[in-house]
């Protein structure tokens, strides 16, 4: 064979191949799909629809859109019988706290952003307090198998207390908030509010403390350690808004013998703005003793307005040289998860106050079973 015949041959096996042996060109092979952003993942949590082509497959599952409607009605029925009385009643006797101060602190908040926000939408930044761990957002785009179904069976879990009784209780948390497949941290949830809130997610990143109590930001991915304090912080903004808001969030125990006055975290919240507002709601009495008296001085020293539920701060430290106090609602024994924590003075307060305390036209905290609440606004005198 002929050096010119055996080029003809090779040409025309390369033709063959390149076109394939259908004679038709193979299809360049399709780009991967770009992972979703942080905003993308919240979305889809949130049951909430978008175009995002990476997770087109889980949204197309019959999984998910039971999942979507479920969401869509639990939060139907929020806004109804909690979120609009809650506003309504916000607009009305929370201006002065509003327009006090762009700063709302939440100690013993964990991850609900969503009281926060419906009392303070004005806020400029937001910072909440937990026992809970950060944890991260889930890769919906590399669900296989049955995942998708696990890990939205636990986030509905992992909601369904707020949704029911206004918070989250610890222990039924850690069943959900740990283990393979399972939500992991408070980062999903505080996603999932700020979506159903109206916001865009613009970054996520972490938080370390340094032995002076600085603040030090790190990449998403970065932070591996999981001991307390650390913590998160979420950039977001209103959909069609340009300014830039925040959530810190601080996985912490505010014991005194961790919260100790020394301590990293105690020292950064040194540096939080003075006249700032504080809200405390189903906290567990834990200012009431004397093991937390550290998280107590720093709320009653930063603070112009503490809204707070009898779980908070006693009644009896707001002294009235210092401190204008509007009470709302009915005082009520404390529920029998509490001992030693009733507040005589409180109860006479109310008492003698009578029909000239406002009723709450919206439940929040531990007296779920009788709508039976009291919450305390208290402004210091400047």
């Amino acid at each position: 064979m002929t050096r010119k015949l055996k080029t003809l041959l090779f040409t025309l096996l390369a033709v063959a191949v390149g076109f394939g042996l259908g004679g038709q060109r193979p299809a360049a092979p399709r780009p991967a799909a770009a992972a979703p952003t942080y905003d993308e993942i919240a979305a889809l949590l949130a049951g909430l629809p978008a175009d995002v082509p990476s997770l087109a497959a889980v949204r197309v599952s019959a999984v998910w859109k039971q999942y979507a409607e479920t969401v869509e009605k639990n939060w139907s029925d929020l806004t109804v019988k909690r979120l609009k009385p809650m506003q309504a009643w916000a607009d009305k006797e929370l201006l002065r706290a509003r327009a006090s101060s762009k700063f709302l602190f939440y100690p013993f908040g964990g991850p609900d952003f969503l009281t926060a926000f419906e009392f303070f939408p004005e806020a400029e930044t937001y910072e909440l307090l937990g026992l809970e761990f950060c944890g991260r957002l889930p890769r919906p785009d590399l669900w296989k198998d049955r995942q998708a179904e696990a890990y939205l069976k636990n986030f509905s879990a992992s909601l369904s207390d707020f949704f029911d009784k206004s918070y989250f209780i610890t222990s039924h948390m850690d069943g959900t908030l740990y283990g393979q497949g399972q939500v992991e941290g408070v980062m999903p949830l505080l996603c999932f509010f700020l979506k159903r809130t109206g916001h865009r997610i613009l970054d996520i990143g972490r938080l370390d403390f340094d032995p002076k109590g600085q603040a030090v930001e790190l990449d998403y991915d970065k932070q591996k350690k999981a001991s307390r304090p650390y913590g998160l912080k979420i950039l977001f903004s209103a959909e069609g808004a340009a300014s830039v808001k925040s959530i810190t969030y601080v996985s912490c125990n505010l014991e005194n013998k961790t919260f100790a006055k020394d301590s990293s975290l105690h020292r950064n919240l040194g540096r939080l703005p003075a006249g700032l507002t504080t809200y405390v709601k189903s906290a567990s009495y834990l200012m009431h003793y004397a093991t937390f008296t550290n998280i107590r001085d720093v709320v009653l020293d930063k603070s112009q307005f503490i809204l707070e539920d009898d779980t908070g701060i006693p009644y009896k430290v707001f002294k009235p040289k210092d401190w204008r106090v509007q009470l709302y609602g009915e005082y009520a024994k404390p529920v029998k998860d509490f001992s030693g924590v009733d507040q005589p003075d409180l109860k006479k307060a109310y008492d003698e106050g009578g029909d000239a305390i406002p009723k709450l036209p919206y439940h929040l905290g531990y007296h779920w079973q009788d709508n039976r609440d009291a919450l305390i606004l208290a402004e210091k005198k400047k």
